[in-house]
């Protein structure tokens, strides 16, 4: 191997969960698509990008048994969420503060008129969540906590564009704290048991929040969402790399702390994952028990962590954003050649 080249982690070695496609996909995810389509966000080129992301084929996976109501909801939450980290990633801060505030009051307040100088995201998110509302009969308490995750969501990638705006390159505690948030995985994780009405304190038990923080810390090493699905740490890091826009990338945060070189940056920060992946399967055998429903909702939630992780990594393969066609047979031999800079 030469510097030119670089050998990618096998993140789902003895990994225990695999994960089915939902039988109700294909016309949803169509739709959902469409939908997206109808703003006419994107030229030509750009739409092209997100039709190759396949990100009907991420919902597909995440949310393999909810019901078709529930399955268009979270396929509208992934192509929105698509849609805010590539807007967010050409504004300054200013801009995304006034994106964000517009998303969150839409979601707060779905039903009442759109306030002056609205932008087309707060428009896009007044009708997903109004839609979702009305025929995905989603609880009080489940979207009580989607509209607070989600706001801790764009409160990050407000400090995210802030931090491009005056050049901060934060070290690995601060990127990891941060990411936590821009991933966006969090108010992903609320669509599991959306239709439920499943209380804070079962779901925000301290062992459930462990499982669901190394599931978010998996998701960061391997291809950080949200983007929350943009900033594909190591996987993305070859297109990041080669356009000078890494700064937001763990690859790049460890090799420039630890003094490392690419392979270097990788092979460190795959042992992290695989560490966090064996406490996650420990801690598995340690989730609390609830009498009746609720204990048996709880357990599909915290399974429902464990098929996300699995998700994110065959999605990376399966998708066209950074391997391109390359991508089934990448995930095999695992060698990836280094980009050139972009002038």
């Amino acid at each position: 191997m030469n510097s030119q080249t670089f050998i990618l982690p096998d993140l789902l070695a003895n990994w225990p969960f695999k994960c089915t496609r939902n039988p109700l996909a294909d016309k949803i995810v169509l739709a959902s698509a469409a939908w997206i389509e109808s703003y006419n966000i994107f030229d030509a080129r750009a739409q092209k990008a997100f039709n190759r992301c396949n990100f009907g084929l991420f919902t597909s996976l995440a949310y393999p048994d909810v019901s078709a109501a529930h399955l268009r909801t979270c396929a509208d939450l992934m192509n929105f969420f698509f849609v805010f980290d590539e807007l967010s990633d050409e504004a300054n801060g200013p801009t995304v503060r006034k994106q964000a505030a517009d998303i969150m009051y839409a979601l707060r307040h779905p039903y009442a008129p759109p306030p002056p100088g609205e932008t087309i995201l707060g428009e896009m998110a007044r009708c997903f969540w109004r839609k979702g509302l009305q025929q995905a009969h989603i609880t009080p308490t489940s979207g009580r906590r989607f509209i607070a995750d989600f706001d801790e969501y764009t409160h990050a990638v407000c400090q995210q564009a802030e931090d491009r705006d005056c050049g901060r390159t934060r070290n690995l505690s601060d990127y990891l704290t941060l990411r936590r948030g821009t991933i966006g995985v969090r108010p992903s994780f609320d669509f599991f048991i959306l239709t439920d009405d499943v209380p804070d304190e079962v779901v925000k038990h301290p062992q459930v929040e462990k499982l669901v923080q190394a599931a978010i810390d998996m998701t960061i090493i391997a291809n950080a969402a949200t983007s929350p699905f943009t900033l594909q740490d190591i996987y993305s890091y070859n297109v990041e790399q080669s356009r000078g826009d890494d700064a937001h990338n763990i690859v790049a945060v460890t090799m420039m702390e630890k003094a490392l070189d690419i392979q270097g940056a990788m092979d460190f920060v795959g042992r992290r994952y695989h560490q966090i992946a064996r406490t996650f399967v420990d801690d598995m055998k340690h989730v609390p028990t609830f009498p009746g429903p609720i204990g048996k909702i709880l357990r599909q939630y915290v399974f429902g962590l464990g098929i996300w992780v699995t998700t994110n990594i065959e999605w990376s393969f399966a998708g066209e954003r950074y391997f391109g066609n390359a991508g089934p047979s990448i995930k095999v031999h695992r060698r990836v050649k280094l980009l050139p800079k972009r002038k």
